[in-house]
């Protein structure tokens, strides 16, 4: 009696297609956001704010409007103060040094307002990234606080962020 032997090469089997994470949206009257599940919204006290917290990537979204007639003439000055006043907040509440990453001010490409940016990294404690608008009649403001590792938290950033669809102007 003669033994065959057969061998038959089968493909791995295929890895489950990863599936989308749950994301919630939540409307506004001056944006429309969408997050990851993971995501909670936070009471606060504050009108015209709110806050979501992600434990799982240990940061904070704070989300805030103020309402203003802007003059086109004063929007550039408007924004030069608003990122001045938010990192000189950022430095004085924070114990270490705080390094600037980042700053910027452009018109928005849909010539709606003003884009402003800017990222920060407070030495040991946390990285606060900045996204705001300026237009003719708001200021309106994006702000991620995350644990400290800037590469990190801008990965977490630019993945968020492109929930966030600022209605404009």
């Amino acid at each position: 009696m003669t033994l065959l032997k057969y061998s038959f090469a089968l493909p791995p089997p295929a890895a489950p297609a990863p599936q989308p994470e749950a994301r919630h949206e939540y409307p506004y009257s001056e944006f429309l956001l969408e997050l990851p599940a993971r995501w909670r919204q936070v009471p606060v006290q504050e009108d015209d704010t709110l806050n979501f917290v992600s434990d799982a990537d240990g940061a904070a979204i704070i989300i805030s409007a103020d309402f203003f007639d802007i003059p086109d003439d004063k929007a550039q000055d408007i924004a030069e103060q608003v990122l001045d006043s938010r990192i000189k907040v950022l430095q004085t509440a924070s114990h270490g040094q705080v390094r600037l990453l980042h700053r910027d001010i452009r018109p928005h490409p849909s010539g709606g307002g003003l884009e402003l940016s800017f990222a920060a990294e407070a030495q040991g404690e946390h990285v606060h990234l900045h996204l705001g608008y300026v237009t003719a009649r708001k200021v309106l403001n994006f702000s991620m606080v995350c644990r400290p590792g800037a590469s990190e938290a801008i990965a977490l950033f630019n993945a968020c962020v492109p929930g966030f669809r600022p209605r404009l102007p």
